[in-house]
């Protein structure tokens, strides 16, 4: 998945990690989460069937891992209408050093039958983090920019959008006003209470690309996992009570 490369580098690598050794802790805020995708975007999240407590990680390394992609190649961006004026969670690959790697951007607006605008979507239970956008969705988002001119469509733009579980506000009844923002070339804006739309500034691929090599020496098994503690990452991680490097037991 693009968005690992940005937990890779901005995150904790070794959390990651554990996630695959030992199983992912399933958390009502994760639960929450898909529920608010569901409802901002107008899709259907069950399918992921995510339980409370103790889960497979969907995307292994091996036959859990080809079904899951070919189930999310259903939605393969080739077969877009960009007439439309939006696709929620279309299917982007890029491959490197034979790897496919999957994007599903939350968001992709099209002006003029050409996809424009890649808008990824970030829910919160807490308004203060409206304000800041980390390193590891900003990449994350920057991700499917890169993709997508991979692929030959090139956009003209990425944002994140964050929200705060259950507002009033609902992403898809408000494409307009998006547009107005990302076309004015603002960096945040408070969209209305409780939402703030963030553009994202994006590299130059050469430099995404280094970031995607770093992290597939990973998977491809060239390197150990990269342990990143500190009190804010250890605090907030599910593996936090036996993993050797945690900081906040």
């Amino acid at each position: 998945m693009s968005g690992y490369v940005g937990s890779q580098i901005h995150g904790c690598e070794y959390k990651l990690h554990l996630d695959y050794m030992r199983g992912r802790i399933v958390n009502d805020g994760i639960i929450d989460g898909l529920q608010e995708h569901s409802r901002q975007l107008g899709v259907n999240e069950e399918g992921l069937g995510l339980e409370l407590g103790w889960n497979p990680v969907l995307v292994n390394r091996g036959e859990e891992g080809i079904y899951f992609f070919n189930s999310k190649m259903n939605n393969w961006i080739g077969h877009a209408d960009f007439g439309k004026p939006f696709i929620q969670e279309a299917s982007l690959v890029i491959v490197k050093r034979n790897v496919p790697i999957l994007g599903l951007p939350d968001l992709i607006i099209n002006l003029d039958s050409r996809p424009t605008y890649i808008v990824e979507l970030k829910t919160t239970s807490n308004p203060a983090n409206l304000r800041t956008i980390r390193g590891r969705e900003a990449l994350q988002c920057e991700s499917y920019f890169h993709m997508m001119n991979y692929l030959g469509f090139k956009p003209r733009g990425a944002a994140i959008i964050k929200v705060v579980r259950g507002s009033k506000f609902r992403i898809i009844d408000n494409i307009d006003l998006i547009i107005k923002h990302l076309e004015n070339g603002e960096g945040s804006v408070q969209l209305m209470r409780y939402v703030t739309i963030h553009r994202i500034r994006v590299r130059e691929f050469n430099d995404f690309l280094r970031d995607v090599d770093y992290a597939l020496e990973y998977w491809l098994g060239l390197r150990n996992p990269k342990a990143s503690p500190n009190r804010g990452l250890c605090s907030f991680c599910e593996h936090r009570r036996y993993c050797p490097y945690s900081v906040a037991r």
